[in-house]
C-alpha cells in the first residue's frame, strides 16, 4: 500500500540552518534503503518544499504502522511532525468510478 508522509518543521530545525539537523539527514539518507527494508517498505519518492519547511515521501508498505516504525528509526520524527495519507495512482482511483 501507498502512503503519502507529510514530514514538517519548523524554520529553527531546518536542515538547511541547523547543522545538528542536518548531520541527520546525511546520516538519513545514506541509511534510508537499509531502514526501510528492515520493515518491508520501500521509497517511492521525495519533494522538499524548502520555504514551506515540508517534505513529502511516498513509501510503499505493508502498513501504517510499518511506515511509521521506519520514519520514527529513520530519525524524522526528531525535527518534524509528520502526517500519513494512504494513497491510490490517479489511474486506480479513475478505474474505480462507477459508469
Amino acid at each position: 500500500m501507498l502512503y503519502m508522509v507529510s514530514l514538517n518543521h519548523s524554520p529553527d530545525k531546518c536542515p538547511g540552518v541547523a547543522n545538528e539537523i542536518r548531520d541527520r539527514v546525511l546520516v538519513m539518507a545514506s541509511t534510508m534503503t537499509e531502514v526501510l527494508n528492515s520493515y518491508d517498505c520501500k521509497f517511492q519518492g521525495g519533494w522538499v518544499s524548502k520555504s514551506a519547511h515540508q517534505t513529502f515521501i511516498l513509501i510503499d508498505g505493508p502498513n501504517a504502522h510499518a511506515v511509521d516504525d521506519a520514519i520514527v528509526d529513520l530519525g524524522f520524527a526528531v525535527w518534524n511532525t509528520s502526517t500519513f495519507y494512504p494513497v491510490i495512482t490517479l489511474d486506480e482511483a479513475v478505474g474505480g468510478l462507477p459508469d
